[in-house]
């Protein structure tokens, strides 16, 4: 089943690569990002951080689903005893939706290529401050980790 899924999600990243390569490249899509992570695995609970970067795709799915392309780097924390911590670099496709003028919903899928590689999914949702600033409150799940994450975003 995870090589199943792993291929899937390469698979579908793959596909998007075309249309990410042939769009030209607008510095105002780009975006920056941090956030506060609390995880668990196996039963143990740790608080971490991450660092990430996107671009908004002129890609729209059903003209009001948007896309997204991101990259990242996750340190789950440390687990304490015998738990250890995880971290790595992901990267995910990001598909979102308005709800209101200051908020949407989004979801994701993605490649884990850290200690828990494998795929990522997540789900969430972001609040607008300004066309500039927004904060993503999100669950995602991965092979070992899953983690509510709350992030600060950065639109260039």
């Amino acid at each position: 089943m995870h090589r199943l899924a792993t291929s899937t999600a390469a698979i579908i990243l793959m596909a998007l690569s075309s249309q990410i390569s042939a769009h030209e490249f607008d510095s105002g899509n780009a975006y920056g990002g941090v956030g506060l992570t609390f995880n668990t695995a196996g039963g143990l609970n740790a608080t971490g951080f991450q660092l990430f970067g996107g671009y908004d795709l002129n890609v729209k799915i059903n003209d009001d689903i948007s896309t997204a392309v991101e990259v990242g780097y996750m340190d789950s924390g440390s687990f304490g005893g015998f738990g250890g911590s995880a971290d790595g670099l992901w990267t995910a496709l990001v598909a979102s939706t308005e709800i209101n003028r200051k908020m949407d919903a989004f979801m994701r899928v993605g490649l884990d290529f850290g200690d828990d590689d494998g795929v990522l999914v997540g789900a969430g949702m972001g609040y607008h401050f300004t066309p500039k600033a927004e904060l993503r409150v999100e669950y995602v799940i991965r092979d070992n980790i899953n983690g509510m994450q709350f992030n600060a975003v950065f639109h260039l």
